[in-house]
Parts: C-alpha cells; structure tokens; sequence
C-alpha cells in the first residue's frame, strides 16, 4: 500500500510509483512502474542549504565525478530539486536508489574501495568552481569549537565530583572524567602546534569540499564501482575530518584495530597523497572525547528516563574507546614507518 502523502509528493516529481517500502522514518525506496528504484528523503534544511547542496554535487558530477546518489536534472525523475507537501512544509528530495551492498568494516578490500572513492569525490570538489552562499563552512572553526566542547566537559565533571556519590552520572565522571579531561587537552595540545590556520588558508583557496559523514554505511559497492550517498552533511571543511569519520565509523565498536584505519589510509593514498598535517588533524579529532560531549550536552535537559538511556551510553563509549590512546600510539608509529 503506497502512502497517500507520499505519493502525492512523488507525483510533484512526475513519477508513478508501483511499490513504497519504508526505509525509516522520513525515507522511503520507491519503485515506479517503469522498472526504475529511487529514494525519497525527507531534508530538515532550509531551501538555500538544499539549492548549493544540489549545484555543488551537479558540478562536481561535471568534473566526471559521477558516482553519487543525487538527482540528474536531464531525467525525467530529475527535474525537479524538491517537493512539499503541504506547500511550505518540509522539503523531499527523489534521488535514485543504488542498488548494491553495504561495506564490511571488517573487510580491508570494501574500505580501501571507500576511501578511494572519497579521494575521488575530494578531488572533483578541487577541480570544480563551488558556490560560496548557502554552504556549510566548517574551516577555521575547529579550535574555538573544541575549546568551547572542553569547557562543557570541564563544568560537567567538575559538578559531578562536587556532588559526591549522586546519579550514576555523577559516579561515572568521577570515575572517568580525568581520562576525558587529559584526552581533550591532548587533542587541543596537538591542534595547536600544527599548521591548521594555514591549511585552511590554502583549503579555501585550492577546494576544500567534504562529505562530513564518510563512514561505511554511507557508501554502496556496486558492480560499477563505489557510490556515495547521503549529502545532508555537505560541507567546507578540510579532507582530514573526512578521513577522520571514516576511521572512527570503521573502527568503533569493533576493537580499535590499526589495520582498518591502514586500509583507510592506504586507500586514499592509492589516489591522492596525504601530508603529515593531514594525520595530526586526523589524531586531533580521534583523540577528542566528542562522543561524550555530545552525550553530555544533552543530559542536564533531559528527563528521567532520557538520562537513564545517557547514562548507558556513555558507559559503553568509555569501554569502548578506552582503546583509541594505544590505537592512536599504532596509528602514529604506522605513519612514521610509512
């Protein structure tokens, strides 16, 4: 049974829909009855971020980078950027559904298929003439974002060892929150001795175009070769982070093994050559406690049963990065050897 509101969405794409299945909420996999697969996405963006998303992945299909799930305005399913139903409400977009498999983590082959292919994608942004207005830019914020990000976790442990053995919260941080505290501090100490003002500078200058949520399960192998899919994160920002959240996605909860984070490297490397300034931002973003930031920053407004679920997840992230400071000491005699 086809959704009423969805197609009347897919109509405004002039699209006739055979069979709807529900992906998760706000996605749905389409197939119309001329055979073809597509995506329906819901996009929590204001039109003016949805417009440069669309010219910036339009241009850097141009540069020959075309292994992206987006729409091709020269198709019939294409024409159109988004939808509304009601108008004004919040926009759809229609893009085709890549038919092929998930990644494997575990699999050195399918992550260097990956971070190829992501080198890929950063070199056409290099190539191409991106639209400024509208964009996510992310370089030269880093430093003063992760300053602020410490200050919370500062203020958060600090409470917790005043308030002696009170919520499990309380009890974690007193347990864990130097450990936290020392890798924050690491990762600012790291930030601050290497050149990142001048690679943004240069970045700005030469292309500096990021997925900004490049793990695995945002990529789809297929017998053509590796797309990428999911752009609401589209961003300025320099092709470290990429990298970053490619080693993180691949690694967390999976034991912290030097050789996904190798695959990663070398299969960008296979490409486009990375500097040493590229692994201290790499290091600088691994080594900060983002995870529990975050956890964190949503705990004091939460209610009792959300703190609870909080409470539970930050315990797992402590047992499971309790690994990152010996897998960041591997990563960095790797690099050194390499």
């Amino acid at each position: 049974m086809i959704n009423q509101q969805v197609n009347q969405l897919v109509q405004s794409f002039k699209v006739k829909i055979k069979h709807m299945r529900i992906v998760k909420s706000g996605v749905y996999r389409l197939k119309s009855t001329d055979g073809k697969q597509h995506c329906l996405k819901k996009m929590n963006y204001t039109l003016r971020r949805l417009r440069w998303m669309d010219q910036v992945l339009r241009r850097i299909r141009h540069q020959g980078f075309s292994n992206i799930a987006w729409r091709n305005p020269h198709e019939h399913s294409g024409r159109h950027l988004y939808a509304r139903r009601p108008r004004g409400g919040t926009p759809y977009i229609l893009t085709p559904w890549i038919k092929g498999r998930s990644p494997s983590p575990a699999s050195q082959k399918d992550v260097k298929a990956c971070a190829a292919t992501l080198a890929r994608f950063h070199l056409a942004g290099r190539k191409a003439v991106l639209p400024r207005a509208g964009a996510l830019n992310m370089l030269r914020k880093w430093p003063s974002l992760l300053q602020a990000r410490e200050a919370l976790l500062k203020k958060q442990i600090n409470k917790a060892k005043r308030n002696g053995h009170g919520s499990p919260m309380d009890r974690l941080l007193q347990v864990h929150g130097d450990s936290l505290l020392q890798r924050s501090q690491e990762a600012l100490r790291i930030l601050r001795r290497s050149n990142y003002k001048t690679a943004c500078k240069m970045a700005a200058n030469t292309g500096a175009l990021c997925h900004g949520d490049s793990g695995p399960k945002n990529f789809v192998l297929t017998s053509s070769g590796t797309y990428m899919i999911d752009f609401e994160t589209l961003r300025f920002d320099l092709r470290a982070y990429d990298l970053f959240r490619m080693i993180r996605l691949s690694c967390k909860n999976k034991g912290w093994k030097l050789s996904t984070a190798r695959s990663v490297l070398d299969g960008y490397q296979s490409v486009s050559k990375l500097e040493h300034l590229d692994i201290e931002l790499i290091k600088v973003w691994l080594q900060f406690p983002n995870k529990a930031f975050k956890l964190l920053s949503r705990y004091d407004r939460s209610k009792a049963e959300g703190k609870r679920k909080i409470e539970r997840s930050l315990e797992k992230v402590m047992a499971d990065e309790r690994h990152i400071i010996s897998f960041l000491h591997k990563l960095s005699q790797y690099v050194q050897k390499g």
